[in-house]
């Protein structure tokens, strides 16, 4: 979600192509061609094929400063904004995945205690993340930066925690600023996604 939509943002034309898995879970051959991991997303730029979400998107704030989707090199701004994407990365989402797939992880009779951990985990980066963003409304607070993106993604993936991300105060506002976003929206139409489904 998070890199399409900064392609989106970018505005020049972009071809995307869905991965299509087997029963379980594997990625096909054409694909495995482009990331060896199977793992989605991939971007494939002239030369260069590029996988991970927030490498992407950095790569994609970089090649088109005009967008301003990151500060410039050097900044505070700049570290800030990649703090954030670190962290909502190797933190948050990875988290959510040991969540919402505690079974890649563990035997069947340790699921339960994975996911209440996870769960506990991701709460206390929600509560943190909300603290921190404040009035915002973005992460950098009066700037938009692909950060944002990010944390828009996560939080529509926390919908399936028990209290839902987007519940927060602050976390609230931002994904719904998000949201309305013109390039969010082309994206969320684009993948038939709902900002807010209508069963959650």
């Amino acid at each position: 979600m998070a890199p399409h939509s900064a392609l989106e943002e970018i505005g020049e034309p972009f071809e995307i192509r869905e991965v299509e898995r087997d029963d379980r879970g594997q990625s096909p051959p054409e694909y495995l061609a482009i990331n060896p991991l199977g793992r989605v997303p991939a971007l494939v730029d002239g030369d260069l094929v590029l996988w991970e979400a927030a490498a992407i998107t950095m790569h994609l704030a970089d090649k088109h400063p005009e967008t301003q989707l990151l500060p410039p090199p050097g900044t505070n701004a700049r570290a800030v904004a990649l703090r954030w994407l670190v962290y909502l990365t190797n933190t948050v989402q990875a988290t959510f995945m040991h969540y919402a797939y505690p079974e890649r992880l563990v035997a069947p009779e340790a699921v339960d205690a994975v996911k209440a951990g996870a769960e506990k985990h991701l709460t206390a980066a929600l509560e943190h993340i909300n603290e921190q963003l404040g009035e915002g409304p973005y992460l950098l607070g009066p700037s938009f930066s692909a950060a944002d993106l990010y944390l828009q993604m996560v939080t529509r993936w926390c919908r399936r925690l028990p209290r839902k991300a987007w519940s927060l105060p602050n976390i609230g506002p931002h994904y719904r600023l998000l949201s309305e976003r013109p390039s969010v929206k082309r994206m969320l139409a684009a993948q038939r996604i709902a900002a807010y489904p209508d069963d959650f």
